[in-house]
């Protein structure tokens, strides 16, 4: 991610690329047994569910391993007062402790220490999966251990449900312990299809480790997809599954409060910058956008009067999604245009590479602002192409480079 928008990655949990491998085992892999271009037909269903399916159990994935669990958990073990304090059994500095990690930004939900098997504290929320434990030393030797968790139940809930459109019911014993739909006590195949409310879902469930110890069952119900689909390739449905997790997460950086939360507070907290732009003061304005670009929140930031960019900042690489919000004056009126952008190209391509295990290009006409790889000379917007020898599936949607300039992103899978 970009350096101002470096914060998104903590609710997003960018895990490693070995997405791609499960990507093939529980989604894509059905589209092997079909002649490349083939219709899908009968297997349809199964890669659809199979591909976002294979995008959930990537994001679950993020919660146990990857750069931000191995941070936390570096952060827990270098806190020699922490483990000083539980060598010396002093549960107020144990408790002042935990309260600072789990309070640090660091994005750690819940955070127990324990000493000889006895909890010495434990704070944190109090539904929470993909628990990580470490030891505590002094001078080289164990004299505790910790379990700690960087995303609750409801957290991975929401993401799952952003990025992969996904309904998601959480379960422990049986028990449902979230669920953004009336699925009650109904039963939920492992595989297969569910009828709530007298629409039917296609339903893949899998387990997920539960906080300090435990299963948690997770089903995502997705609604069915098009009957058309059936006759495009297998390798072209789960394009079209991953180009939409793409495109959510494209979206994530235009309205996602993680981030551009940061950008829309300071423009709102400023109210000397549509003043100077009333004014016709252009230079009292690029001051004053200078001053913004630097502290942090954007990637790059116009300010539009009339069609003419007045001031400007940032944007020395290749940006994506912009946004634009009006300035406004005293009295209300809108005054001029405010045009930023969070993400940088490269940023955005990573993250949704990350996600999807599909190859990500992002262009505006013939150049490449990004990409996993560099990808053919030319692409379509959907179909069939051969790259190096690899026959791929093409998916793709409309996008911008800041600060307005037409842009696609295409998502590219072996077919």
């Amino acid at each position: 991610m970009s350096k101002s928008a470096a914060h998104p990655t903590t609710p997003l949990k960018v895990a490693a690329i070995a997405a791609v491998v499960a990507l093939l085992a529980l989604g894509a892999g059905t589209a092997s047994a079909a002649r490349p271009g083939a219709p899908c037909g009968a297997a349809t269903k199964a890669t659809y569910v199979g591909t976002a399916f294979a995008v959930a159990r990537q994001i679950s994935a993020g919660e146990s391993a990857g750069a931000e669990v191995t941070r936390a958990v570096q952060t827990i073990e270098a806190d020699t007062t922490l483990a000083n304090a539980v060598a010396g059994d002093d549960l107020a500095v144990v408790r002042s402790e935990v309260y600072a990690l789990v309070f640090n930004h660091e994005h750690i939900v819940r955070l127990r220490v324990l000493r000889d098997g006895r909890v010495l504290d434990d704070l944190g929320g109090p539904l929470v999966l993909a628990p990580v434990s470490g030891p505590l030393t002094v001078d080289g030797r164990v004299v505790g251990t910790f379990v700690m968790s960087i995303q609750d139940d409801s957290g991975y809930q929401k993401l799952a449900e952003r990025l992969v459109g996904a309904h998601v019911v959480v379960r422990y014993q049986g028990q449902t312990v979230l669920s953004d739909i009336a699925v009650a006590s109904q039963p939920l195949p492992q595989r297969g299809t569910v009828v709530i409310a007298d629409v039917t879902y296609l339903v893949a469930s899998f387990n997920v480790a539960r906080f300090p110890a435990g299963e948690l069952d997770v089903s995502l119900l997705l609604a069915q997809p098009p009957a058309a689909l059936a006759g495009h390739s297998c390798a072209q449905v789960s394009a079209g599954v991953l180009a939409e997790v793409a495109q959510r997460v494209y979206g994530e950086a235009i309205t996602s409060p993680w981030w551009v939360g940061g950008a829309l507070a300071a423009l709102a907290r400023t109210t000397t910058l549509a003043s100077a732009v009333a004014a016709g003061d252009d230079t009292g304005a690029a001051q004053i956008v200078t001053g913004m670009f630097a502290a942090g929140g954007f990637e790059g930031l116009d300010v539009v009067v009339a069609g003419r960019v007045i001031a400007g900042a940032g944007g020395s690489v290749p940006l994506v999604a912009p946004v634009t919000r009006p300035l406004v004056n005293a009295s209300g009126a809108v005054v001029g245009q405010a045009v930023f952008a969070v993400e940088t190209a490269t940023g955005y391509a990573s993250l949704a590479h990350a996600f999807t295990g599909a190859q990500v290009l992002v262009r505006a006409g013939g150049r490449q602002l990004a990409g996993s790889f560099a990808g053919p000379p030319t692409l379509p917007s959907s179909g069939l192409i051969t790259y190096h020898g690899v026959r791929y599936a093409v998916a793709s949607f409309a996008a911008a480079e800041f600060p307005n300039v037409p842009a696609r992103v295409y998502v590219l899978t072996p077919a």
